[in-house]
């Protein structure tokens, strides 16, 4: 492996492991209004145009992940590690796919979520994060 392949690959994934972090703190105030308005049967009390807000917010959002996807998609991946790269590629995919079904389970228009996707949303993009982050640290640790 080139050295320099290596280091450019190795940048991709750590820069796609610092955006995510910096994206999902950006979006968390808004997750949480929704968590918090699902759990208290309180959804139609936020009001459509805040609805559209958070909506178009959580948009702009799933599109910077599947940026990443494609990012890691398009990275030099050194020979030896494209198992373990598809791998971490898979569930990063599978983490913005579940981003994207929260952003559609919220309705704006008729002030309502779909508390079934969002709520499945929830549970499927934490187990995501964490199958890409195991995917990420055994990557970083078989090339350094």
């Amino acid at each position: 492996m080139k050295q320099r392949d290596v280091q450019t690959y190795a940048k991709v994934i750590s820069d796609v492991i610092d955006f995510t972090g910096q994206n999902g703190e950006d979006l968390n105030a808004d997750f949480e209004t929704l968590r918090k308005a699902v759990d208290d049967n309180a959804v139609a009390n936020i009001g459509e145009e805040e609805l559209t807000r958070i909506k178009d917010h959580f948009q702009s959002g799933t599109d910077k992940y599947q940026d990443s996807v494609n990012k890691l998609e398009n990275a030099p991946v050194p020979v030896k590690l494209l198992g373990r790269h598809k791998t971490m590629v898979t569930a990063y995919r599978s983490y913005a796919d579940a981003c994207q079904q929260m952003t559609d389970s919220i309705d704006p228009a008729n002030q309502q979520i779909n508390e079934v996707a969002f709520n499945q949303s929830e549970k499927d993009q934490e187990n995501f994060i964490d199958k890409f982050s195991k995917a990420a640290n055994r990557v970083m640790g078989s090339i350094m």
